[in-house]
């Protein structure tokens, strides 16, 4: 009996240490004559305009590392995401669904469920399939531990607990206590005086967000002292101690995200007066006077906008930075040829497009509905390239199981874009497409085409942008007779789409 136990576990060995060598190689499910990467890296920024890049041809924003991994990678110039706003972004990564479908439809509070196991995740489903897995920062969906696949990890409330604790022991933790001149210090920040006062007068607004978006101006806590800095450090640990496995890591960064304050030498980088306000600053519509963005940049003004561009810009070179410590590590661990890596954000941001900061508006424009996409796959993607067509948030998880080889659940909205990716196929002229609500005059819903936005409203309010001449959406043509047609077969498109996800909100809409 001893012997055939030994040989039991000698055969067991033995097929773990061959499925260890397949797996290592990139093998595993593998093509004839093509690899599977051994190892997922999922980058997330919150609220990362599509075109605040130095890769996508902006020339004030310092993002060294980001440029750098779309120089080895391949850029999608028109992602979009599923609808302009936090959670029902995040819940569409990890389940390749639209938000009609998966019910994530605005931002998830505390206490509130979001995600959970009833679901089908990417998450869940590497872990099955034997992945290391681990999450990091923002999840914003629930609680990230409803999902097995991080049952036995911290969740996102008790990380940021950790750090306050790690950050009271911390001497060295403020850099600065002194203001500078024209500073005040205010809310636990330093604040230019005029910002002091705007601040000051909307937290006296009963209309705003829970959510302080006037807090904008520099942090006395130092660079290598702030929550994300103290984060990446946990996040090299696990890569370090996870090496030898296949795994899927995901780092969520909260930059940029409000608040806006920026620590040195970030804040200083930058001088509010050469900050570019974007070609349709002085567009003020109507229909969008009375949303908290407008209001805002009606209060801070020219200046205070400025100074708001300044942080944002700010906190998007050190969200860069941070992001560049995790791909050295990456590089130094000799991972970086078998590990498949995406970097895209949750939704964009106003950057006062339209007389607008922010994302609090019922709209789609492309400065809050586009995202930076840049996926790198050294054996497959060729570098330095640009893919011209449209992709969506329920896109990542088809991607990447695609790349792993794994099969994809029926319950899947989205389109792996892989062979796009990798040039076996041209890119197609798919449709991007967004959404909000499912019922009432709260429901909308957006198609964009490579030439063409057309987004309708509960209210009734429809918009027609013709982009191929009117890229910074200025002009309405809804009312024009002259686009009826184009009008029209949008409409059509956007009436087949619905009825192929079976969207609830077909009726009231369309």
């Amino acid at each position: 009996m001893a012997t055939v136990g030994l040989r039991i576990v000698l055969l067991g060995t033995l097929v773990l240490l061959l499925a260890t060598v397949i797996w290592s190689s990139g093998a595993m499910g593998a093509e004839p004559g093509m690899t599977r990467p051994r190892n997922v890296l999922l980058l997330i920024a919150d609220q990362h305009h599509h075109a605040v890049l130095g890769s996508a041809g902006n020339s004030v924003v310092r993002t060294p590392n980001l440029d750098q991994l779309a120089r080895e990678g391949i850029s999608v110039t028109h992602a979009t995401a599923v609808t302009p706003f936090c959670s029902p972004t995040r819940a569409s990564f990890v389940t390749g669904q639209w938000p009609h479908t998966h019910r994530v439809l605005s931002n998830v509070q505390e206490g509130v469920e979001g995600i959970t196991d009833r679901q089908t995740t990417l998450d869940n489903t590497l872990f099955d399939a034997g992945y290391k897995m681990r999450h990091f920062g923002r999840w914003g969906i629930g609680e990230r531990t409803a999902l097995r696949a991080y049952r036995d990890q911290v969740g996102s409330r008790q990380e940021t607990a950790e750090y306050w604790r790690w950050l009271e022991k911390r001497k060295d933790a403020v850099e600065t206590r002194a203001p500078r001149p024209g500073e005040v210090f205010l809310d636990k920040l330093f604040m230019t005086k005029e910002m002091a006062r705007a601040h000051l007068v909307w937290k006296e607004d009963l209309l705003r967000s829970p959510q302080d978006v006037s807090r904008i101006g520099r942090s006395p806590i130092a660079a290598r002292a702030q929550q994300e800095s103290w984060l990446v450090d946990r996040v090299i640990d696990w890569m370090e101690q996870n090496a030898d496995k296949p795994f899927m890591l995901t780092y969520s960064a909260v930059p940029p995200h409000a608040p806006w304050a920026a620590p040195d030498p970030y804040y200083s980088m930058y001088d509010p007066a050469k900050m570019p306000l974007p070609a349709s600053f002085y567009d003020r519509s109507a229909i969008y006077r009375e949303s908290q963005p407008s209001r805002m940049v009606r209060l801070l003004g020219e200046e205070g906008v400025r100074e708001y561009l300044r942080c944002y810009y700010a906190r998007v070179t050190m969200m860069d930075e941070l992001f560049g410590r995790v791909l050295g590590k990456l590089r130094e661990l000799g991972l970086e040829e078998n590990t498949l890596v995406i970097y895209t954000s949750d939704h964009g941001d106003m950057q006062g497009a339209h007389a607008m900061m922010g994302k609090y508006v019922d709209a789609y424009y492309d400065e809050i509905v586009r995202v930076p996409l840049i996926v790198r796959y050294p054996p497959s993607i060729r570098a330095g390239k640009t893919l011209k067509q449209h992709a969506s948030s329920v896109d990542v998880m088809p991607t990447i199981l695609d790349y792993l080889g794994l099969p994809l659940p029926p319950s899947v909205q989205g389109q792996s874009l892989r062979d796009q990716l990798d040039g076996k196929v041209a890119p197609d002229d798919r449709p991007g497409f967004g959404e909000r609500g499912i019922d009432g005059i709260n429901a909308s819903r957006m198609i964009r085409t490579r030439e063409w936005k057309y987004s309708i409203f509960g209210s009734g309010r429809r918009e027609l942008f013709h982009l191929a001449e009117d890229p910074n959406e200025l002009r309405n043509l809804t009312e024009d007779p002259s686009y009826e047609a184009q009008r029209k077969g949008l409409e059509q498109q956007l009436r087949q789409w619905m009825v192929a996800n079976e969207d609830p909100a077909l009726d009231g809409l369309l």
